[in-house]
């Protein structure tokens, strides 16, 4: 089935007022056993990135899982999804996940890796180093290591806000 935003916004809107449906949403994301014909995993990622802010405590509670499934999906639409939800939370000093920096710090200098997924890897690796010094100097040398005249926009200003935070 092909959904357009409006019809991804009015999901969002549904899931924002009904409990069970954002369960359901977040059950065909995280859960490939229950996705049904209508809604795909994708579908519902990008529904729940249009959760309004308020919800993002709903989010919150599947962050091990989205975390999981950010770092081995192999479908990059759903990687960058799941990322988008990932950077919306809080990262506090007792929320680093060393398998996501880890991937962050790699993807992030991947060649091949879309820019989209680039950027969030810079966001997401320095909301979980911004509390250490030491990963911030790791964060900051592979940053360095980036050549500008390679890179998008968006990730040129990207590594280059993130670069002035540390």
């Amino acid at each position: 089935m092909v959904m357009h935003i409006d019809d991804i916004k009015a999901l969002a809107k549904s899931a924002h007022g009904d409990a069970g449906v954002r369960e359901r949403l977040f059950a065909t994301l995280l859960d490939a056993q229950t996705s049904s014909s209508a809604i795909t995993p994708s579908h519902a990622a990008w529904a729940l990135t249009h959760l309004p802010k308020e919800d993002n405590i709903y989010i919150n509670m599947y962050r091990a899982r989205l975390v999981q499934l950010a770092i081995s999906t192999p479908e990059v639409p759903l990687r960058r999804l799941s990322m988008v939800l990932l950077e919306r939370l809080e990262w506090g000093r007792d929320d680093v996940r060393t398998d996501l920096l880890d991937f962050c710090l790699e993807h992030m200098m991947l060649a091949d890796e879309p820019y989209g997924v680039k950027a969030l890897c810079i966001k997401l690796a320095y909301r979980q180093c911004r509390h250490y010094p030491e990963l911030c100097a790791e964060l900051k040398q592979s940053l360095l290591l980036m050549e500008p005249s390679e890179l998008g926009a968006g990730v040129k200003h990207t590594r280059e806000k993130i670069l002035k935070l540390l």
